[in-house]
């Protein structure tokens, strides 16, 4: 492939990119044109966020006494009743908002949530999140709030097991020719290995000799919502309650009941909340930064990068323009890479754009630079190409290293700029290694 043929077809290649980066890439979607390029996926700072606060519940309940004051489940003849607050007062502490702000943001951590900000009122207890606005964000809300008790009872609504018991919650399935089955394995304590040993062994289908059926069943409940009643089928000794959720062939079916297992298990791996908690609010906030806050600084932005190609063209030419043209491949192929690894772009994040824009445009100043003291030799340009590569790796590897140690952070804001700097510094090392340096090769003769 002669030199002129190679740079029109990686023009033709970037002018492609560019149109797909920069406009999308639409197939037809029954009457209308999809966009089949993933969405960017902004922070809370850029798209808003919901806010939810919970305060500490001041609900009440029915406390019923029998004759003798005994405390029974329901009200007994000749006995008496009080309101009792749900949560007590010498319940209230510090130390139980501190743990309870402790596992929902452990709980959200589990849940993927990939931004939150949560805030402690240490007077009151009372819990702000702050969270995106997607699929899980309702979930999530839900989460802050529910206790996460999980209880074995017998029928009349005695606890025989409960969270104490517990050491671990797994998902698992398995798939057979009816279907995939979705199961939670509840992993008990070594202590109550025997418990659950007696448990299942006493609750067990059962009849009379008439054929009555006689069976004593328990109920499985998490926040006093039961997930089955049932009786055992044969003794579990190794400590480990199986629990079937469901099962189906349906892929969107068997998501669901793996989606519902998922859940308990987080809810029940981090915990019971020490205190009652009731939502205050739960509304979605718009962001302060709107298109006509970003209107002035775009066209400045793009004022400064037209001067910036005028530059290039005015003082070198034909290189300063084969410069152009790799400039815009490289943007279009980060804001590309930036959409398929589902960065989250902050106010950092497009920060970390810029600097990477910036640093190319450098790079290929300096490139230019070089190439325009050098004599008109392919060969010559070649060591000069590839010296000042070498040059310029002493500004992007330790910037790269930095982004790099950014991406290991939990702050979002310094995460999205750091992993963002990361790609944007190593997709200029590859690009102009590989496509600027075969422009400006076959700029000229042989």
């Amino acid at each position: 492939m002669n030199r002129k043929l190679k740079i029109t077809f990686i023009t033709l290649l970037i002018v492609l990119l560019a149109l797909i980066s920069f406009v999308g890439l639409f197939v037809q979607d029954t009457k209308f044109m999809k966009n089949i390029l993933p969405e960017y996926k902004l922070g809370m700072d850029l798209e808003g966020h919901r806010a939810v606060t919970i305060n500490v519940s001041d609900d009440t309940e029915t406390v019923y006494y029998d004759a003798d004051g005994n405390e029974v489940e329901e009200e007994a003849e000749g006995g008496t009743s009080e309101e009792v607050p749900v949560n007590s007062e010498e319940n209230l502490t510090k130390e139980n908002y501190e743990k309870t702000k402790q596992i929902i943001e452990n709980r959200l951590k589990d849940l993927a949530i990939s931004e939150y900000l949560i805030r402690l009122n240490e007077d009151n207890g009372s819990i702000t999140v702050q969270m995106p606005e997607d699929d899980m964000t309702d979930i999530a809300s839900q989460f802050l709030y529910s206790i996460g008790r999980f209880t074995i009872e017998d029928e009349d609504g005695q606890v025989l097991m409960d969270n104490s018991n517990l050491e671990m919650v797994q998902v698992g399935y398995t798939t057979s020719t009816s279907g995939t089955t979705i199961y939670l394995a509840f992993t008990f304590n070594d202590d109550s290995v025997e418990k659950l040993k007696e448990i299942t062994n006493t609750y067990v289908e059962s009849t009379d000799e008439e054929g009555n059926d006689t069976s004593k069943q328990v109920s499985i409940k998490v926040d006093d919502t039961s997930l089955i009643d049932t009786t055992f089928d044969s003794e579990i000794s190794n400590g480990v309650l199986q629990l079937t959720l469901g099962t189906s062939t349906d892929s969107e079916m068997i998501n669901a009941y793996l989606q519902q297992a998922t859940n308990i298990a987080i809810l029940l791996n981090n915990g019971n909340l020490p205190i009652t908690y009731a939502i205050e609010q739960n509304r979605f906030i718009k962001s302060d930064i709107t298109l006509s806050d970003a209107f002035i600084p775009a066209i400045v932005l793009g004022a400064i990068l037209l001067i910036g190609f005028i530059v290039l063209i005015v003082k070198y030419r034909k290189l300063g323009l084969l410069a152009i043209i790799s400039y815009i491949g490289y943007m279009a192929i980060l804001l590309i890479v930036i959409r398929y690894t589902n960065l989250v772009i902050t106010m950092e994040g497009i920060f970390a754009i810029l600097i990477s824009a910036i640093l190319n445009y450098i790079l290929l100043i300096y490139v230019l630079q070089a190439l325009k003291k050098t004599d008109k030799n392919r060969e010559e340009y070649k060591n000069v190409f590839n010296k000042s590569m070498k040059s310029m790796l002493l500004v992007l590897i330790p910037t790269m290293i930095i982004g790099i140690a950014m991406c290991f952070a939990a702050w979002l804001p310094v995460y999205s700029f750091g992993t963002i700097m990361f790609w944007g510094v190593l997709i200029i090392m590859i690009y102009n290694a590989l496509i600027t340096r075969i422009l400006f090769l076959n700029s000229i003769k042989e």
